[in-house]
């Protein structure tokens, strides 16, 4: 057990300024129960300890970061005089990362069944099942986003083609006779009544115009041949403005 007149702390007692002894004494009593069960509550006050001796050599060492030479002389000498040398240097690593995350992987261990729970009790387990978990929820939202965004794709795509195609013609031949007197009567709707009505009484003479002529036919046989074999298919007879105002479909 850690004792304020351990030779060993004493010798590094001015280079690391008293310490509180309640941190590293709850650690030490927690070590000593670890060695014969285990614990995660008990890890738990080891790492506290761990952490509160890290901070000691730290200010010693005049360094903000767990790093250099000084750093692990001061901080190795507390770890003999505590008797924290004797955990495993894995395991000591292991159980300051889970503390850091302390926060997170408690509530994640909450969501856990309690034999689950109960099973995961040490740094290096509880570590590997959390980043596990993390990692697997992360690239569910990953996926769920790229599925998302596909989903956006093919939907923008559908309504490129939706206008394309009421630029290019309002109907193709597949509709019915009842759908097209639907989006006939639904563009009539949009403008005056005198206009429609002026639409309506031209119609069948425009009708009886275009039946007759070829250019528009071709043009729409050769749109027909370019939707169903991509861009390969050229038009090769395209009516012209001035042919288009004889059919009267400019």
């Amino acid at each position: 057990m850690y004792k304020d007149d351990l030779p060993q702390k004493q010798a590094i007692e001015t280079r690391v300024g008293r310490a509180n002894p309640d941190p590293v004494a709850r650690g030490q009593q927690a070590w000593a129960r670890l060695r014969s069960e285990q614990s995660w509550s008990d890890w738990c006050d080891v790492g506290a300890a761990l952490q509160h001796g890290r901070h000691l050599a730290m200010l010693e060492a005049n360094t903000n970061k767990p790093q250099g030479r000084r750093y692990q002389d001061i901080y190795g000498e507390w770890l003999k005089a505590t008797g924290f040398d004797q955990i495993d240097k894995g395991d000591r690593s292991r159980l300051l990362d889970c503390l850091e995350q302390r926060e997170k992987i408690e509530n994640w261990r909450q969501k856990l069944p309690l034999n689950k729970r109960l099973a995961l009790n040490h740094p290096n387990s509880i570590w590997r099942a959390w980043r596990q978990s993390t990692v697997v929820g992360r690239i569910g939202a990953r996926v769920s986003a790229i599925a998302k965004y596909k989903d956006t794709i093919v939907r923008l795509e559908e309504e490129n083609t939706r206008l394309l195609r009421a630029g290019d013609d309002l109907f193709l031949p597949k509709d019915t006779a009842a759908d097209i007197a639907r989006l006939l009567a639904d563009r009539l709707q949009r403008i005056s009544p005198a206009k429609a009505a002026e639409i309506l009484r031209l119609l069948p003479e425009l009708y009886s115009k275009c039946a007759g002529r070829g250019a528009f036919e071709d043009f729409q046989r050769n749109l027909a041949q370019r939707r169903a074999g991509g861009e390969g298919s050229v038009v090769t007879s395209t009516p012209s403005s001035n042919q288009l105002k004889e059919t009267g479909w400019s």
